[in-house]
């Protein structure tokens, strides 16, 4: 069932804990396929240029008792470290996949809040540009419809791309470390859900 309105997203705090849906162990095995999530297709594999990247982990975004969206996270080698999974080299890939409609703005506010509660003052500051320009691409988009897909796109050299239902959106974020600071939405100190971080690094006991 929708809500009759775009979903209006929580700020800090406000998610409570539900049921979420991690990687089982079979899809940590090397010939590990597609698995289904709320009636969302997860691959075990995605294509970054022409480098071959692994399903590390999957889970589901809450808000109260409604889902927001799947979320997965694509690396070169899988890791459960958060640490090891910010500092690995090569490509990289976040999917979001929305399961309801969800106002582009607040979308856009709530992962720049998320940004800044897990980096330095610093690097926040160094990301201020980027963030407004990202805030205004979502803004502009009014609403994110359910089944739409959000796709983070790390590329070294080239930055990171944001892709909507499989388009880029705007030029190439090429700020130091952005797609890094980004993936800390879900990985960092402060996630935006612990429970949900535990799914994106592979934690199938986390699993209700």
């Amino acid at each position: 069932m929708r809500l009759p309105r775009p979903l209006r997203l929580p700020r800090r705090g406000a998610l409570l804990p539900s049921s979420l849906a991690l990687l089982s162990s079979l899809a940590l095995a090397p010939a590990a396929r597609a698995l289904d999530l709320h009636g969302v297709t997860v691959p075990a594999t995605a294509q970054v240029g022409t480098q071959r990247l692994l399903l590390n982990g999957v889970g589901t975004r809450y808000f109260l008792i409604f889902k927001v969206y799947v979320a997965e996270l694509y690396l070169p080698q899988r890791t459960r470290s958060a640490a090891d999974a910010l500092r690995m080299a090569g490509p990289k890939l976040m999917r979001l996949v929305m399961l309801r409609d969800v106002s582009g703005k607040e979308l856009g506010d709530k992962l720049t809040e998320d940004i800044q509660n897990n980096v330095s003052p610093t690097d926040f500051a160094a990301m201020i540009t980027g963030l407004a320009r990202m805030g205004g691409l979502f803004a502009e988009r009014h609403e994110l419809h359910e089944g739409d897909v959000v796709e983070l796109v790390e590329t070294p050299g080239h930055g990171m791309q944001i892709r909507i239902n499989g388009a880029d959106a705007g030029a190439p974020y090429t700020e130091p470390g952005f797609f890094t600071n980004m993936l800390k939405v879900w990985l960092g100190p402060r996630p935006a859900e612990s429970r949900l971080k535990a799914a994106l690094l592979g934690d199938a006991a986390r699993s209700d």
